[in-house]
Order: C-alpha cells, then sequence, then structure tokens
C-alpha cells in the first residue's frame, strides 16, 4: 500500500470516528488524544520520502488536497495562531510546506492568496516542481478548514478524484447559494469573491454556479437577461465543534 493511500484511509477513520454523517462538525477534545489522530500524525510524518510527481495526476492532486486535510486535523488546536496558514507543517521528498505552500503555491497555481500581493513561492523555487499538471478549480470545495464555513472533510482518491470534486462542490454549493427575487439576486459562498479570478471572473463566478443548479432555477435566472447581482455571505471562523461535546469557544485566524 501506497503512502498516500494510506494518508486518505486514515482520514476515513477520523472523519468516521469523530465527524458527524455530514463531515461538516467534529468533537476535536476526543480527537486529541485519539488512536485515530495518532496514526494520522504518523501517516504524515512518514511522507519525508514521498515524490507525488510519481503518482498519476489525478492522484497528485488528491495526495495534496489529503495532505492539507491532514494537516488540519492534526494541528486543529493551533489554528487560533495569526500565521496558522502560513507556519511549515509537513516534510515532503525534502522540502518543507505550509499550508499556504500547499493551497496557494500548487493547488491554485502560486497564485496569490485574497489580500496579497506577492505568490507564496518565489520564481525558481524548487518545489514548484510539485505543481499538479491539471488546475481544477474545484479544489476550493475540497479542503477542510476546520470552521463553520468550511467544506465537509473528505478524503480523495486519485481514480474516483473528478466525481469527488464534483459531488464536494455540488453539495458547498446547494448548502450555500441562495437564490432570491426570482433570480434578480444571489447569494454565495465568500470564497467566491475572494477567488472571482480563478473562475473566470464574477462572469466565471455565475456560469460556475448555474451550471450546478436545478434546471427551474437556471431558467429563472436566466430569464433575468443578465440582470443579476450577486451577493456574498460571511465566511463565520467559528470552531465547528460537534453538537454535543465541549466547545473549545474558539474563533479561527487568518481567512485563506
Amino acid at each position: 500500500m501506497g503512502q498516500e493511500v494510506e494518508l486518505a484511509e486514515a482520514l476515513e477513520a477520523v472523519a468516521t470516528a469523530y465527524f458527524d454523517a455530514d463531515g461538516m462538525a467534529c468533537d476535536y477534545d476526543a480527537l486529541a488524544a485519539s488512536r485515530e489522530r495518532g496514526r494520522l500524525a504518523g501517516c504524515l510524518l512518514a511522507l519525508d520520502e514521498l515524490d507525488p510527481r510519481k503518482l498519476t495526476i489525478p492522484a497528485q492532486t488528491a495526495f495534496w488536497l489529503n495532505l492539507y486535510n491532514a494537516l488540519v486535523l492534526r494541528d486543529v488546536l493551533e489554528m487560533v495562531l495569526e500565521d496558522f496558514f502560513e507556519r511549515e507543517r509537513v516534510r515532503i521528498a525534502g522540502h518543507t510546506w505550509s499550508l499556504d505552500d500547499i493551497e496557494h503555491g500548487l493547488l491554485r497555481g502560486n497564485a496569490p492568496k485574497y489580500g496579497r500581493l506577492r505568490a507564496p513561492m518565489r520564481k525558481g523555487d524548487p518545489r514548484l516542481s510539485f505543481m499538479p499538471p491539471a488546475y481544477d478549480e474545484r479544489m476550493h470545495f475540497a479542503m477542510y478548514t476546520a470552521c463553520r464555513s468550511s467544506p465537509a472533510l473528505r478524503a480523495f482518491h486519485g481514480e474516483k478524484l473528478d466525481a469527488e470534486l464534483e459531488e464536494a462542490t455540488r453539495r458547498y454549493l446547494h448548502a450555500n447559494v441562495r437564490v432570491k427575487e426570482e433570480g434578480a439576486r444571489i447569494r454565495l459562498p465568500r470564497v467566491l469573491q475572494w477567488y472571482a479570478a480563478d473562475f473566470g471572473g464574477e462572469r466565471g463566478v455565475l456560469e460556475f454556479v448555474l451550471a450546478r443548479l436545478d434546471d427551474e432555477t437556471v431558467d429563472m435566472v436566466d430569464r433575468r437577461q443578465g440582470r443579476v447581482k450577486l451577493k456574498y455571505n460571511d465566511f463565520d471562523w467559528s470552531l465547528n465543534q460537534k453538537s454535543g461535546s465541549e466547545p473549545h469557544g474558539t474563533t479561527l485566524a487568518n481567512p485563506r
């Protein structure tokens, strides 16, 4: 069994044991001292010799998504720190990586983080060679950030990646998109405003979302002939603690 497969299985074990049925909320107190967290941490420590570039193209993207989600889970109690996403957290193929390196440096094609002017990796950084060859904007709905506005936690698999990304995207949009005033106004997840350029601008955002809504809603919007206002939901960075477990009373720091 490859290390990338073991990592995916460790993520699935955490989701089964400590998350609600939707993968949205976690019992972090129980997870903190659990065997499943220990297994996840062990998988992360064993990745130094893994070269993801040797995996198939879909498996590369799946690996980096799983790595991101696993690091958030392992280190979730540190998320009150302002530089949580910028800190180096894992060593892969002889290089150290932060969450921003993974998300913005690799999965977003070394594009600046929202609110920043500079890409996370400088020109000539050897880590750029690990960027997956296939870019997929749906990755925004696959990265778990342990907050109430986060997509659900799930593990991804190279051989099923396209279907899994599409399911994750549709699920998040259906939960967070609201069409109002007979299609004149649409409320969207904040991430679509932060990273509108990843979808081709505001027009691309609208097309991306409409492609995943029901026909009746799409027809209602189409009848507006472009006279549609896009509004964006606030992003809730409160920790998504599972109902019934002891609350941390935590608001997470440093939006993505």
